[in-house]
């Protein structure tokens, strides 16, 4: 509690004397955002915690991965496995990784039960991406748990405009792009396409190659009506030579992942207090493994696999937003949602006695959910802002589910904000946990959602005309109904039970100063306490969930320092700090498995960039840079066995016409 007092006291006393003289009123930054309450809203209008990166920044920085555009969000934990393109998950103020709902345009993006990889989706043609920290499932249903990560793809504006980019650099990595946009009132558009391709990190079979294509088109037909088509495509070769303990020993073993994302979204305003927005969204995704022998004699124990993995979501969502009076807005809504699964595997062993050949039945499953929501805002005075939304779902897994969230925005002084929320949110199980019926896994359709009841306080004051900004939140969150697989269930019975239940609560504070045009400096400091309350089935004290242990692999502590400058306007420098503590994973090489813990580690991110000649009308823009990536080559491990990844450094040109 002494970390809680010390940070929101620190801000408020220091930034109190500096406002106490301006006057009241509730403090409307000049950022618009989309994803906290679906509709464009000042930053300083919203009651949760929202981090916008730009794509111009990005950019700027040569960052490509999602997940490394991510370390940066206040109590959020990056945690990749191996090489480039292996699984990455984003832990977001302690929940799990698939407490995350991830958007493209608004298309959601997540499997069945929430998984996201977060180490194969790239930053090309982005604009901005946005992230909600808190509850967001009133607005967006399963999976917004501890937050939302909304990808906006880039809008064209003004006369045609061409860009090419190639970068290359440490571990045969080369890097393409090439991409136009423009634009005009009517009509705007932007498209791209990339190519990746890396011999990853490890000495042998750790390639990874991605081709990655995205656009958006809008057209206005008239001045109240806008349609937008968005587009995303993506396709993924992962080469991995490691087992489950981060071992390599495998010289062929690969996974890939293709993902087409389609969303169309029409806007009509009929008035200038109401207006309606349909949103047509799908998402089919294929996944699959590919393990082979090794060598003609590699026939001992498991020695081939092979699976595939179909999912298919498809999403209408509709929803009114009315302008009641200059002060109150209501938003109301519904949304339907259909969700399709088709797997199958199949291995090939040897234990001495002869082959086997085994293919588990080819599993198929759909289920669909229906929501209606409701969300009004009032401004209550200069002063004050009630926020408060109610969701109800009807699922044909679990049935009928109530959600609701509550908040309030006060101004204490003009540039010093006060926020407070209260909120819960689900997690739907994943198909496979409703409805899978193999020999060691049967699926329960009496599942209930994974459930948080969450509240959290915060503190921004905002000094010297906006240039510096300074923030302090604090969130207590409650997980219950946790989902875990039954390893002693009868044959025939359910293996998936609701049993597990944990806490999370922490601080975040970051500081923004931006004292002149070009030059940021921004850090973070994130203070997190998880602890199992009921760990289920599991009962060892090396187990995943061990009674009053924390979760695995979120650090207690972590900071992070970000610093960019221009010089001349011509040549920008970059630097980055991140700090990721101590923190508590499974080893599960031993028998039975059992709890350690991962040092620290400090690592160090540094770019530039020279403008060579300068981007005007009619003339080619020609811009160098280099990125350098864990700079000090510091060696730490992100999950037991598998070491963080090397420095890693990227140059190259880009050309703007």
């Amino acid at each position: 509690m002494r970390h809680i007092l010390l940070a929101l006291l620190v801000t408020v006393g220091f930034a109190a004397p500096l406002a106490a003289q301006a006057t009241d009123s509730i403090p409307e930054l000049d950022e618009i955002v989309v994803t906290a309450d679906r509709s464009p809203t000042p930053l300083g209008k919203v009651v949760s915690a929202t981090t916008v990166i730009t794509g111009e920044e990005l950019r700027s920085r040569g960052v490509f991965f999602l997940e490394d555009a991510l370390r940066e969000v206040p109590g959020g934990a990056v945690v990749p496995t191996g090489s480039y393109g292996g699984v990455s998950s984003f832990f977001l103020r302690g929940g799990e990784s698939d407490y995350v709902k991830v958007l493209i345009d608004g298309v959601p993006v997540n499997q069945s039960g929430g998984a996201f990889n977060f180490g194969t989706l790239s930053t090309d043609n982005i604009d901005r991406i946005e992230v909600v920290r808190g509850p967001v499932s009133v607005l967006y249903g399963s999976d917004a748990v501890t937050g939302v990560v909304q990808v906006f793809t880039k809008r064209g504006m003004g006369p045609l405009r061409a860009e090419v980019s190639s970068q290359a650099g440490s571990f045969a990595t080369w890097r393409g792009l090439v991409g136009v946009n423009g634009g005009s009132d009517e009509v705007s558009y932007s498209a791209s396409l990339s190519r990746y391709r890396t011999d990853g990190t490890y000495a042998f079979n750790s390639g990874y190659r991605s081709t990655v294509g995205s656009g958006a088109l809008t057209v206005h037909p008239d001045p109240k009506t806008d349609v937008t088509l968005s587009a995303h495509t993506d396709d993924n070769t992962t080469h991995f030579p490691t087992n489950s303990a981060g071992i390599p020993v495998d010289s062929n073993q690969q996974s890939s992942e293709t993902g087409t994302t389609l969303g169309l979204e029409l806007g009509r305003r009929w008035s200038e207090r109401a207006e309606l927005r349909v949103l047509l969204a799908s998402h089919s995704e294929v996944d699959g493994s590919d393990n082979q022998p090794d060598f003609p004699a590699d026939t001992f124990g498991f020695f081939s696999s092979q699976s595939q993995s179909r999912f298919l979501r498809r999403s209408l969502d509709a929803r009114g937003i009315v302008q009641v009076t200059p002060r109150v807005r209501v938003t109301a809504g519904g949304q339907a949602e259909f969700e399709d699964l088709n797997e199958f595997d199949r291995s090939a062993s040897n234990f001495d006695t002869m082959v086997t050949v085994s293919s588990t039945p080819p599993f198929s499953a759909s289920r669909r959910d229906v929501g209606a929501y409701g969300q009004t805002v009032v401004e209550l005075g200069k002063r004050s802002l009630v926020n408060v939304g109610m969701r109800l779902d009807d699922n044909q897994g679990f049935g009928t589910h109530f959600t609701y969230r509550a908040g309030v925005v006060y101004a204490l002084t003009a540039g010093l904000r006060i926020r407070g929320s209260i909120g819960s949110a689900f997690k739907e199980p994943s198909i496979r946990e409703n409805y899978a019926n193999a020999p060691f896994e049967v699926g329960n359709p009496n599942l209930k959602p994974e459930q948080s009841r969450s509240w959290e306080v915060g503190l921004e004051q905002t000094l010297a005309n906006g240039t510096v900004v300074l923030a302090a939140n604090y969130f207590d969150q409650r997980f219950r109904n946790l989902i875990q697989y039954d390893g002693s269930a009868a044959p025939g019975q359910p293996t998936y039970q609701n049993v597990g239940a944990a806490t999370s609560r922490g601080i975040e504070v970051v500081v923004d100063v931006r004292p002149t045009r070009g030059t940021a400096l921004t850090a973070s400091y994130t203070w997190l306490r998880t602890r199992v309350v009921d760990p289920g089935f599991e009962l060892g004290a090396g187990d995943v969930f061990a009674a009053g242990q924390p979760l695995i692999r979120r650090p207690e502590h972590s900071a992070r320092v970000d610093g960019r400058t221009r010089i001349a306007e011509r040549l920008g420098l970059g630097l980055g700090v991140n700090y990721v503590g101590r923190r508590w994973d499974v080893d599960f090489t031993p028998f039975p498995s059992v709890r350690t813990t991962l040092p620290a580690y400090v690592t160090v991110d540094a770019d530039a960039s020279v403008e060579l000649l300068r981007d005007r009308p009619g003339q080619v823009g020609v811009t160098g840079m280099i990125r350098a990536e864990n700079l000090l080559d510091k060696n730490y491990q992100t999950v037991v066995g598998f070491a963080g990844r090397p420095r890693a450094v990227l140059a190259g040109l880009a050309l703007g016409i």
